[in-house]
């Protein structure tokens, strides 16, 4: 029912890309969204990597039994140096087998109309090398669903939709994701799976299941929608950063366990 569940590498944020990819692999997932954010968590350099790294990068995957699904490439769309930075994460994802690139917007509303102009550039690139861009739930401008759809709906491709961040829609746009992601569902590209305690700008992203999202809700309309798309598990703790390895480690697997067991009653009601 969920083929492809996955973890964002941000998820070890602080951690090598080694230590990353072991704790996903050692909980039982199977795909993973590389984290190649820069300035924050970069675990593969797509401006300045070799070739010898990449062939190291995929033989770290292989040997893990993990494939890339998604790419976390966010960057400032309003700036020609992030709608270069996406460009050059759009040409890497084949290389890598990714299927969307995931990206923030634009933090103001006054700059919507010069992301929509580089957007339209964008969108040519995606569709050249059969990649989709999942504009994420982030920020105080993409806050919601409701706010997404009324931005993503001129652009009449299927290389552009949303990545529907969970714990965001709460933290940035103050709203229930169960209620908020049915406005944009068929829009969606991919989604992070992010849990949440608290309210409005409350950072406390814990374990699937240790939050007050429920997602058996939100989960229930992929298959009412027919839909197949990369759910990326993301856990951003309480905003430090300082855990041990097992300590993240420990959270992707109950996150894993949480996701079987969510399948499982799908299938057997």
């Amino acid at each position: 029912m969920f083929p492809f569940l996955a973890v964002s590498t941000n998820t070890y944020h602080g951690f090598s890309l080694s230590d990353a990819l072991s704790g996903i692999a050692g909980a039982g997932f199977r795909f993973v969204e590389l984290a190649c954010v820069k300035g924050w968590t970069n675990h593969f350099d797509l401006e300045g990597y070799s070739q010898e790294e990449l062939r190291d990068l995929k033989k770290m995957l292989d040997g893990l039994g993990l494939q890339v699904i998604s790419l976390s490439a966010h960057s400032d769309l309003a700036s020609p140096e992030g709608v270069r930075y996406l460009e050059k994460a759009l040409r890497f994802a084949p290389v890598v087998g990714a299927r969307v690139v995931n990206t923030g917007t634009v933090e103001s509303e006054r700059d919507v109309e010069i992301l929509r102009r580089h957007l339209e550039m964008l969108v040519r690139t995606a569709e050249e090398v059969g990649v989709q861009i999942g504009l994420e739930i982030h920020g105080d401008f993409f806050r919601s669903g409701r706010v997404a759809l009324e931005f993503i709906r001129d652009f009449r491709s299927p290389f552009i939709g949303i990545n529907y961040d969970t714990g965001n829609a709460i933290f940035y746009g103050d709203t229930r994701p169960e209620e908020d992601i049915t406005f944009c569902f068929p829009w969606i590209v991919h989604m992070h799976l992010k849990d949440k305690r608290g309210g409005y700008k409350v950072w406390n992203f814990p374990a699937l299941g240790k939050g007050e999202i429920d997602f058996r809700k939100i989960l229930g309309l992929l298959p009412e929608e027919k839909r197949s798309i990369p759910l990326s598990v993301e856990i951003e703790f309480e905003g430090k950063f300082d855990h041990p390895k097992e300590f993240v480690d420990e959270a992707v697997r109950e996150s894993f366990v949480y996701l079987l067991k969510l399948q499982e009653s799908f299938e057997n009601p």
